[in-house]
């Protein structure tokens, strides 16, 4: 028979010993308790005293469970010591009257033959001991609660210091209860109740523990640093701390709305609520942030912004700086606000790639050092508010910088989309918002967004220039068109703003940037003008807008050279298979000639080559070579 009486008795022991461990805790913890409620009121002191009873029902199920596996185990024991005397007895008898058979001349008592009828086999099983539910929220933000966190905290550590012991108690179990199926299965065994009952039971108290931290970590940001004592919050705060997923996104704005400013210090350390925001339609979040200017908070600076609004975007900076919906000053704000850590960051890279160029490093890109030197100069003016980001994604190459004061007056905004090869450190040079720098400073309540969100063909990833071998991206209708329905979303989200939401609306693309501009067409995006400044080309489907003034301005450049090369295959144009604005009727061209184009002769030069990227160049700058160009984008946006 299969049963090992030792592995039996270490299953038994096992069982008694976590049923001791169990039983023992069961003072300390309600002391514990009974401390962390001294202070702790409202409806989450509410749910506490309940888990509290909860547990002790739980752990008084558990302790008689463990008792009565012990006990039956034991009873099986018993059965198979006296099946096995009895099978034994078989054993001898049948060996004995073997040997009488035999004829061994001698004379041999066998006695009366033993019983023949083997011992029931034992059951061993048990109920799945009851264990009542936990609940810590039920989604509802009215009221609030206080606590002392500290009482609550001691209560934590006390809670895991328990955990710890039964957890490693329930493992013993666990271990002795599979050796027992394997090793002792004359007995007929069905424990799957004892592991799912010490799992259930640890899992409990976890996140008794885990919810319980989480709210004393709420009262204690709510509170501030030093000898807190009993801290006041609305409920509101503390279902995002515990259960973040059950509120509604009305019922998360809705209560943002009326957040006190203890509520908002403590939303810095939760992040479960963002995510609900960055899910809202952009015209929900701007109706609830404009809305919280006409509440009781009274406004906090020349900005406009309330208390609680800039406490809000304090305590989630990197969050309001990319949340669509969001007016663009509260953006520019917020990535201001969130300057500072990023700063942080890229000093560390900017001494991380110096320590690697002073050791001779033989990867290192010296322009790598360069552009995170850029980017340094160019976080402080941002962290000074000398430069405004509307959205800055330093990791995922995003990065929309605004020219310009949203207000009632403004008139035309601007959406400039740079074109291929454009790295985030163009931007801290300066190099592509020379055109909107121009058009804001000469034409009267205009707002301009340069933009570029996510990666552009040819970007280099690390050092922030050219990256010549990805040039056929600027030919990928796929990039285009994902990267069309991005710009679509943030003309969407921008125009939430009320003060941009009446003006005119005008893109300029810059080569491959009038393809972002269009393929935003074909996602649904409408301007009042688009200007192409040597713009590449457009998607296949795309149609011009009949309400929508389209213009091409260019010198001969290597991309209208290019422009003019057929495909040999397709018999069409090379670039954007002939789609281009160049070539197309429904854009006013205007075209100038370049300083140095008298110079071209066959192009077939590196020289020339070079002029005609030059001119490529020339017509998305300030450059006093450019003036002729420029005054006619100035009476574009005008007329």
């Amino acid at each position: 028979m299969n049963f090992d009486t030792g592995v039996a008795d270490r299953l038994i022991g096992a069982c008694r010993d976590a049923a001791r461990t169990v039983q023992d805790q069961r003072g300390g913890r309600e002391a514990i308790s009974t401390a962390a409620l001294t202070e702790f009121r409202g409806v989450f002191a509410d749910c506490f005293r309940e888990n509290v009873a909860a547990e002790r029902a739980a752990r008084t199920e558990l302790v008689h469970m463990l008792e009565d596996v012990a006990r039956r185990v034991q009873q099986a024991k018993s059965a198979a010591e006296v099946e096995q005397r009895r099978l034994d007895q078989v054993t001898e008898w049948a060996l004995a009257s073997g040997w009488a058979r035999a004829g061994g001349g001698f004379a041999v008592d066998v006695g009366p033959r033993p019983s023949m009828e083997a011992t029931d086999r034992p059951v061993v099983s048990v109920e799945t001991a009851r264990q009542g539910f936990r609940v810590w929220a039920s989604g509802s933000t009215g009221g609030a609660s206080s606590a002392d966190p500290d009482t609550l905290d001691s209560a934590v550590s006390t809670f895991r210091i328990q955990d710890g012991s039964d957890r490693g108690a329930a493992n013993r179990v666990s271990a002795a209860v599979s050796e027992f199926e394997d090793k002792c299965s004359w007995a007929h065994s069905d424990l799957d109740a004892v592991r799912g009952g010490l799992r259930r039971f640890l899992e409990d108290n976890h996140q008794d523990a885990t919810r319980l931290s989480d709210i004393a970590s709420t009262f204690r940001a709510a509170g501030g640093s030093g000898d807190l004592g009993q801290i006041t919050v609305s409920n509101g705060v503390l279902v995002l701390a515990t259960a973040p997923m059950t509120l509604s996104g009305s019922a998360l704005l809705g209560y943002l709305s009326t957040a006190s400013e203890a509520d908002v210090k403590a939303l810095a350390t939760i992040p479960g609520w963002q995510q609900t925001l960055r899910g809202l339609d952009p015209s929900k979040i701007g109706t609830w942030w404009a809305g919280m200017n006409a509440g009781a908070h009274p406004a906090a600076n020349e900005s406009g912004l309330t208390q609680v609004q800039e406490l809000l975007l304090a305590a989630a900076p990197a969050m309001f700086g990319a949340l669509d919906g969001m007016p663009a000053l509260a953006r520019v704000r917020a990535n201001q606000l969130n300057a500072p850590g990023l700063l942080r960051a890229a000093e560390k890279d900017l001494e991380t790639a110096r320590k690697l160029s002073g050791i001779g490093q033989a990867h290192h890109d010296p322009n790598r050092t360069k552009m995170l030197e850029n980017e340094v100069a160019y976080l402080k003016q941002v962290e000074a508010g000398d430069v405004r980001l509307y959205l800055y994604d330093r990791d995922q190459s995003r990065i929309v910088q605004m020219i310009g004061t949203p207000d009632p007056n403004t008139r035309h905004v601007i959406t400039y989309v740079p074109g291929t090869f454009t790295g985030l450190n163009i931007f801290y040079e300066g190099g592509v918002q020379q055109v909107s720098k121009y058009l804001n400073n000469n034409v009267p309540g205009t707002v301009a967004f340069v933009y570029k969100d996510g990666r552009f063909p040819g970007e280099a990833d690390t050092a922030g220039g050219p990256n010549l071998a990805r040039i056929g991206e600027a030919n990928d209708e796929n990039l285009a068109r994902t990267s069309g329905q991005q710009l679509a979303g943030f003309e969407t989200g921008m125009r939430t703003d009320p003060y941009l939401n009446g003006a005119e609306q005008t893109g300029i693309g810059h080569s491959w940037g009038l393809a972002n501009l269009t393929s935003s067409e074909v996602a649904g995006a409408r301007y009042d003008k688009v200007i192409s400044l040597a713009g590449a080309g457009m998607l296949p489907d795309w149609k011009p807008q009949p309400t929508t003034e389209y213009s091409n301005l260019y010198y001969y450049d290597l991309l209208v050279h290019g422009q003019g090369v057929p495909n040999l295959i397709t018999k069409r144009g090379a670039v954007w298979e002939g789609n281009n604005p160049i070539h197309r009727d429904e854009f006013e061209q205007h075209y100038y000639r370049g300083p140095d184009d008298d110079q071209l002769r066959a192009i077939n030069t590196v020289e020339e080559g070079n002029i005609l990227m030059e001119n490529h160049n020339l017509i998305a700058s300030d450059s006093k070579d450019n003036k002729k160009a420029l005054k006619d984008m100035l009476g574009i946006v005008t007329r």
